[in-house]
Order: structure tokens, then C-alpha cells, then sequence
């Protein structure tokens, strides 16, 4: 060992747990000598060699404890960190050595040495330990083949894969789970988008709303009557899943929900017909938002920050090992926040507390089991601005605000979730999951409507609106997922059964204030009673609303040749809605019913390379839908086809994953709302536009495309066509909800040398001209872009200053069009979020 020469600082990177823990930004970040020997740290190897060094006294216990490691795949630096940390041990390391590695990661309860054979599995390293020290080389057969002419031989090492993005610093993650089982993106045949834990952080995307703003192709459209719509390949998104498990969403006015992301590792879009992946669904996309796990090592994040408009945020996240052998891990998230608006009178409140518990009653078996409450406190604004009748904007200023200050919106959301897996070896595995949520809205508000004359300036009067929404929503998941070997090839299969039935209790009214309002100079109207507003409501429902969806589904593998996979599967569906009226119990709307429905899907993906791959694809489209023409009679399910062809790239060791697609939606019976009939039964009334098709590409890379730059870019163009007129000539309307083109981009990079202390990231969110018309009239948004820019600063192995700015040269644009009389909503102004993160 004397003879050994010490690592220069190059070739050196110093990774620490536990009071000494900090993130991989700060990773490389030199310490002087008496720290590491503080950790009884041994530097004494070569530029070929890693070494961890401990006290021997301490090394057998080490060596004899069993922990959970929860270690994902990825490059071996980023494997040999993660273990640090979960360990408890220090470890230095060769770049030298490990440079191009990736390790299959770990998964499971392991000694020391065991966990390290793991990680090293498929490598070419080995440990070698003298005493109370841990060497690593190049195995024999790696270093012999260094030297020798003999041909390479291949040596393929299984291991468990994990779609955890936490931890990673990653903006890109390989292994998804928004269908059955465990997915690399290169396995689905469709586009696919993952946002990572860390983009969220870095551009400060603190709701569901955020980040799929900044999401390759999709497009937000602002309700007037609360919440936001999401569109993506011109239709509208509504299939959700937490944890892979489907949820349905009923709102009887408008898309009420909302979320923080603070309970969340990451959220996964598959865009375009998701019967690829889970059978029926809306041929825009699925979008399955993942929650945080348990760790298995102790850690606690605090984070709080101010910004524009009194927008402030706190939250603290909790979790470790709650017994000796980790087998029990609990994880606590709690969050609140508190902000005004750029424009008056509008505020927000919000409190989310999450809480899980992880149990492990075998290696092979665990029981996961949480529970979430989010609650919501809002003054809002909304219905959105008028515009002149002749549809020439009024341009008034953002802050304009055409509600009441006595508005308001009071939410809750509480889910509880449970998930029993059982491993029966290392292919095959069975997952039960059972969902309830329970969600309450009570909204009292203000809105103005009405066209504004030009020579008058009048035109806008006031109405008063009352909502009390329950939903309550139960789900229960059944499958099974493995491979099996066949005509001396290895394919896999997943089948599995869900259930799912929903239940909402809502009633509305709508009534007229009698009072207009100058929306140049507007002013909050007094306050109508609850009973004024019932008495004298001119459109009102008071309905139970059942919904109940079935289905069977499974899908297989097949490797027809080593670059060559064959993916078919197929749904059976069953689907039951019915509406009645809460006290007479008189049918409010005709019932919808689907019995068997089968619902085909398939694929080919072809290796290229072991970098890239070409793909095909073909999805049916069933989505049954709750749409009501203006007589109250439901629009016929929705169906379709859907194709897709495209190259998917693994680069930079699984470092950078990049995708192109092109794509094409032929659907039928698509409904769009009806500005022109008065609604009977609903505050939206629907006719269906016959068919129409959708078309396009997608394009979109993703993670560390050199040392310290992470980015995100996604294009889209899309072309969506009426093919088949509308039957009633008088209903002559269009939206470009999804514009033609739509550029998304986000990068970060941490300065290199003695300016690693410091991060500096930016971007732009592009997309082209969007309108709607409304009979002769259109309302247009020309093409826009909007510009953000980050700096981040580490103040030490703990602590974390970053400053957000958004809309960075403060451009003023519409983000959603609605008609000459309501329904147009300005992009936020410039705004700044200070942020203070520290992680221990």
C-alpha cells in the first residue's frame, strides 16, 4: 500500500452520507484531508482503483448488517454514490476505472459485499478486501482481454430495474411504469415523456398544471368556470393514473382538479391512443402521476420560498427506516402554500400532507400503503375576459379583474392508497392495488358576460354561480407480470383485471345579479344570499351521477428474432353510466352502456443498434364519454384509430434518451362544445364534429448531453382536419386548442472548476398562432414565446439558494382564447421565486 500513488484531484470525487450528506451537485465539491480521515477515508491507490476504506473495528459489523437498498440503474459513478449513501460509508472514486460503466443497480436487503457484487454485476470489477479494506480491479477475464486477441465475450447480468428518478440529478429516466410492470422507453411503441424530480425542481414546476405546460405537445386551455383543460394531438386528456392504476375524473362544470407536485417522484406521458398500454383511453394522452416512495436511508428536504405577488412556499419531506432491519420505511411530505395573482383580488391557499409506509414481509413480498389530503382555499377569478362584439381585443391591463371579492373555492382531496407485490423469482411477479378518493368542492362566485359594445363601452352583466361537488372514486387492480422462455427465446407477458366506479353528488345553479359592470373601471357587486342565487337560478342541476368501468386486459412480448419484438395485446371493456336526480331520482340524462368491447393494440420494435431502434404501432380507440348535447342526450363513444412509427435513441450509456414519431389519429364521433344551443341538463353541451384527423410529428431529447448539462427539448407539429362537416349548419365554430407548432426547451448547467458552486439554466416555451372561432367571428393569439432563466448556488453539502424568473422579458399574450363574450385568460407576467433547499 506505501507504494501506492495518492488520486490526483482530476480523477477524484468524494461522495459522503449521513450527517455529512449532500446532493450530486455538490459531489464534487474538494474537502480537505483531516474531513475524509474524520470518515477513516484511505486514498493510497492508483488512477486504476477505487478504494473504501473503514475502521476495522467497525468493518464486520458492516459487513454483517443487512440494509434495503433501493439503487437504480445507471452509470456506475451514479450507482457507487447512491450506495454510499445508503451504506453509510465513504467511498473515493477513479474516474479512471469506472468511466463508460453502468451498473443494473439493486434492489432488496443485502450484506455489504453482497450489494457490491450487484452493483458491479456485468462491469468487469470485482471487490478484493484485505482486513478492513475494500479494493476494486478489473476482473481477470476483463483485464486479460485487454491484452488479448481473442474474441470478446459477452456476459449478460439481470438485475431490477428501478424508474425512480429522486436522487438521480437526471432529466431523463429510462424505466417507466405507466403501463403493466417495468418498462425501458425503448420497450413502448409510442412517445413517451418523463418528468424527473430534479426538472421539477430546477424550473420550479410546484403543480401538476406546471409541468404539463412545459411538456413536449401538450397545450393548457383555461375553463371559465374553474381549473384548467389539458389538450395533446388536438383532443382533449382525460385518462389520469396514480401509480399506474387508472383514476376517473367527473366534473359536471369544469376540470376542478389540481395538485402539488411535492408528494411526487416524477410524472410519465404517453402521448397519443394508450390501448397500447392499458386499453380504452383518449387518443391525446395518459398521463400517470408516481408518488414518492419510502428511502432506506434516513433523510429529511426542507425547502421555502417567496415570490412575485406574495407567493410563498414551504415544505419538509421525511423518511428512512422505522425499525432495525429497514423493513419497515415510512416516508411524511407536508407542504403549504400561500399566494396572490398578477391580477386583483385573487388569492390561493393550499396544504398537502402525505404520508407512506413501506413493509417488507420477505425479500419477495411488500405492502405499501399511504394517504394524501390536499386542500384548497382560493378567492379565484373566473369565466376570463370579454372582448369588443365585433371580436377586436379591449386590451385591458393583466391586473383586470371581473369577479367579486366575496368569490370562492374551497377543495379537498383525500386518497388512500394500498399495493401488495409479491416476486416469485426473478421473472414473474403479481401486484394488487386498491384506490378510494374522496374529493369536495364548494364554489360561490361572480362572473361577467357579455360582449362590449365599441361606441357605448357597454355590454358586460354579472351572475352569480353556486357549486357543491362530492366525488368519491374507488379502483381496485389485479395483474401479473413475468417472462417465460419459447422456442428457445425469451418473451414476456402481462395480463390483469381493474375495476373501477365512480360516484358524484353535485348540484349547481346559475342565476342572474341584475347589475352590469364596467370592465374598464370594474367594481366587486354585493354579495346574493345561497337562497337567491337557488331561487332565482335560471339553469340549474341537482344529479347523482354513476360510472362504472371493467375490463380485462393482457399483452405479450414476443422476440421473433434477437432485434426484433412483436408486441400484441387486447382490452375487453365494460362501461355503465347513469345520471338521476338526487331527490326525485328521475333519470337526468340518458344512461351510456358498452358491454365487451374489445379493444386491439399492436407493435414491432426493431434493434437497430444497441444505441437505437425503429418502432410501429397500431392502438383501436373506445373511450365512452359523459357529453351531453344541449337536449340532454349523451354523444356516442368515441372511437378510432391510432398509428405511429419512430426512432428511439439510448445514448451517453443511458444517459440521454432522444425520440422522433410520426403519428396519425383517425377518430370518430368527437365532441366540441356547442357556444350556439342553450343547455337543458348541463352547464356544457357538446355536439359531435363526425370525423376528424389528427396528425403529426413529435420529437424530443432528454438528459445529460455533456458533463453538467442537463436539457430537456421537445417539438411538435400537428395538423388536425374535419373530415365529415357538422349535420347542423347553424353550429359553425372551431378551436386550435393544440397550435401547429409547439417548441419546449429547459436546460441547466453546473459550472465547471473552481465555479462548480454555481448552476445557470434557462429556456423558452414556443408554440404558434391559436383561435377559436365563435359563428363569424374569430378570436385569435398570434405565435408567442416566453423565456424563463434559473441561477442555483450551493452553499454547502447541506444548503441551496436558486432564483426563478419567468416570462424573463415580461411578454404580454393570451394563454387560452375563448369567445367575444367570456374566456380569455392573460399568461402570467414576469415573476421571481427565491428558493432556499437544504437536504440532510
Amino acid at each position: 500500500m506505501a507504494a501506492q500513488r495518492a488520486l490526483s484531484p482530476s480523477t477524484l470525487s468524494v461522495f459522503r452520507t449521513g450527517p455529512g450528506n449532500f446532493s450530486r451537485a455538490a459531489a464534487a465539491t474538494r474537502f480537505p484531508l483531516n474531513h475524509m480521515a474524520q470518515a477513516a477515508l484511505c486514498v493510497a491507490l492508483g488512477s486504476s482503483v477505487w478504494s473504501i476504506s473503514v475502521p476495522a473495528h467497525a468493518q464486520t459489523a458492516t459487513e454483517a448488517a443487512r440494509k434495503n437498498y433501493q439503487i437504480p440503474a445507471g452509470t456506475l459513478d451514479q450507482a457507487l454514490s447512491n450506495f454510499g449513501r445508503q451504506a453509510g460509508v465513504a467511498l473515493a472514486v477513479s474516474a479512471e476505472l469506472t468511466a463508460g460503466l453502468r451498473s443494473p443497480g439493486v434492489s432488496g436487503n443485502y450484506a455489504v459485499p453482497e450489494a457490491l457484487r450487484a452493483l458491479l454485476a456485468g462491469t468487469g470489477l470485482e471487490t478484493v478486501q484485505e482486513g478492513g479494506e475494500y479494493s476494486f480491479r478489473k476482473t481477470a477475464s476483463a483485464a486479460a482481454q485487454q491484452h488479448s486477441a481473442l474474441p470478446a465475450v459477452s456476459v449478460t447480468a439481470r438485475a431490477e430495474r428501478s424508474a425512480t428518478t429522486e436522487g438521480s440529478g437526471s432529466y431523463t429516466g429510462n424505466v417507466v411504469t405507466v403501463g403493466k410492470g417495468l418498462l425501458t422507453l425503448k420497450e413502448i411503441p409510442q412517445s413517451v415523456t418523463v418528468v424527473t424530480r430534479q426538472r421539477m425542481d430546477d424550473q420550479n414546476l410546484t403543480s401538476i398544471d406546471d409541468v404539463l405546460a412545459n411538456t413536449t405537445g401538450i397545450t393548457m386551455y383555461d375553463s371559465p368556470m374553474g381549473g384548467r383543460y389539458v389538450f395533446s394531438r388536438g383532443f382533449r386528456v382525460d385518462t389520469y393514473q396514480f401509480d399506474g392504476v387508472v383514476r376517473s375524473f367527473y366534473y359536471p362544470q369544469a376540470n376542478n382538479f389540481t395538485s402539488d407536485t411535492d408528494t411526487l417522484d416524477r410524472v410519465e406521458i404517453v402521448r397519443g391512443a394508450t390501448g397500447l398500454l392499458q386499453g380504452p383511453g383518449s387518443p391525446s394522452a395518459a398521463i400517470n402521476l408516481v408518488r414518492k416512495r419510502p428511502l432506506a436511508e434516513r433523510q429529511v428536504q426542507v425547502a421555502a420560498s417567496v415570490g412575485s405577488w406574495n407567493n410563498r412556499r414551504v415544505m419538509v419531506d421525511a423518511t428512512g427506516p422505522l425499525n432495525e432491519d429497514s423493513s419497515l420505511r415510512g416516508r411524511v411530505v407536508a407542504s403549504y402554500g400561500d399566494r396572490d395573482y398578477f391580477y386583483d383580488t385573487a388569492k390561493r391557499e393550499t396544504g398537502v400532507l402525505y404520508g407512506v409506509l413501506e413493509y417488507d414481509f420477505s425479500p419477495q413480498t411488500r405492502l405499501t400503503a399511504g394517504l394524501s389530503i390536499d386542500n384548497l382555499r382560493a378567492t379565484p377569478a373566473f369565466q376570463g375576459l370579454p372582448a369588443y362584439s365585433n371580436g377586436t381585443d379591449l386590451k385591458l391591463s393583466r391586473s383586470t379583474f371581473l369577479g367579486a371579492d366575496w368569490n370562492r373555492w374551497n377543495g379537498r382531496q383525500t386518497a388512500a392508497f394500498a399495493e401488495l407485490q409479491h416476486k416469485f423469482d426473478a421473472d414473474w411477479s403479481i401486484k394488487l392495488t386498491a384506490n378510494a378518493t374522496r374529493e369536495t368542492n364548494d364554489i360561490k362566485y361572480a362572473f361577467a358576460l357579455g360582449t362590449i359594445n365599441p361606441a357605448t363601452l357597454n355590454g358586460t352583466n354579472m351572475y352569480g354561480a353556486l357549486f357543491d361537488l362530492k366525488t368519491e372514486n374507488k379502483s381496485l387492480d389485479l395483474s401479473a407480470d413475468g417472462k417465460f422462455d419459447l422456442l428457445g427465446r425469451r418473451h414476456g407477458v402481462s395480463v390483469g383485471a381493474s375495476v373501477n366506479e365512480m360516484t358524484s353528488d353535485s348540484t349547481f345553479y346559475l342565476s342572474m345579479l341584475g347589475v352590469t359592470n364596467n370592465v374598464f373601471n370594474p367594481t366587486s357587486p354585493a354579495e346574493p344570499s345561497d337562497a337567491k342565487i337557488i331561487g332565482s337560478a335560471y339553469r340549474s342541476d341537482n344529479s347523482i351521477v354513476n360510472m362504472k368501468q371493467y375490463g380485462l386486459y393482457g399483452v405479450t412480448r414476443l422476440s421473433l428474432a434477437d432485434p426484433l419484438t412483436l408486441v400484441l395485446g387486447s382490452r375487453m371493456s365494460w362501461y355503465d353510466m347513469s345520471a338521476r336526480d338526487r331527490v326525485s331520482g328521475a333519470p337526468t340524462q340518458d344512461p351510456a352502456k358498452e358491454s365487451a368491447v374489445l379493444s386491439p393494440y399492436g407493435g414491432l420494435i426493431y434493434a437497430l443498434s444497441p444505441q437505437w431502434s425503429a418502432y410501429v404501432s397500431y392502438s383501436d380507440i373506445f373511450q365512452p364519454t359523459n357529453a351531453v348535447t344541449a337536449d340532454g342526450s349523451h354523444l356516442a363513444p368515441v372511437t378510432g384509430k391510432n398509428y405511429e412509427a419512430g426512432l428511439k435513441g439510448e445514448l451517453f450509456d443511458g444517459r440521454v434518451n432522444a425520440s422522433v414519431a410520426l403519428f396519425r389519429i383517425d377518430q370518430n364521433n368527437m365532441s366540441e362544445e356547442d357556444l350556439v344551443n342553450t343547455c337543458r341538463t348541463s352547464t356544457y353541451c357538446y355536439v359531435a364534429r363526425g370525423k376528424v384527423r389528427s396528425q403529426g410529428i413529435d420529437a424530443e431529447l432528454s438528459g445529460e448531453v455533456a458533463r453538467g448539462l442537463q436539457v430537456f427539448a421537445g417539438y411538435t407539429f400537428n395538423n388536425l382536419q374535419y373530415l365529415d362537416n357538422t349535420t347542423d349548419t347553424q353550429i359553425n365554430f372551431s378551436s386550435s386548442y393544440t397550435p401547429h407548432h409547439i417548441l419546449r426547451l429547459w436546460s441547466d448547467y453546473r459550472l465547471p472548476g473552481e465555479l462548480q458552486a454555481w448552476s445557470i439554466g434557462g429556456g423558452f416555451n414556443f408554440q404558434t398562432a391559436s383561435a377559436r372561432k365563435t359563428g363569424n367571428i374569430t378570436l385569435e393569439q398570434p405565435a408567442y414565446a416566453v423565456w424563463s432563466a434559473r441561477v442555483g448556488y450551493q452553499v454547502n453539502r447541506n444548503w441551496s439558494l436558486t432564483l426563478n424568473v419567468a416570462n424573463l422579458f415580461d411578454k404580454t399574450y393570451y394563454q387560452t382564447i375563448g369567445a367575444p363574450a367570456w374566456g380569455n385568460f392573460y399568461g402570467d407576467p414576469r415573476n421571481a421565486t427565491l428558493a432556499l433547499r437544504g437536504k440532510f
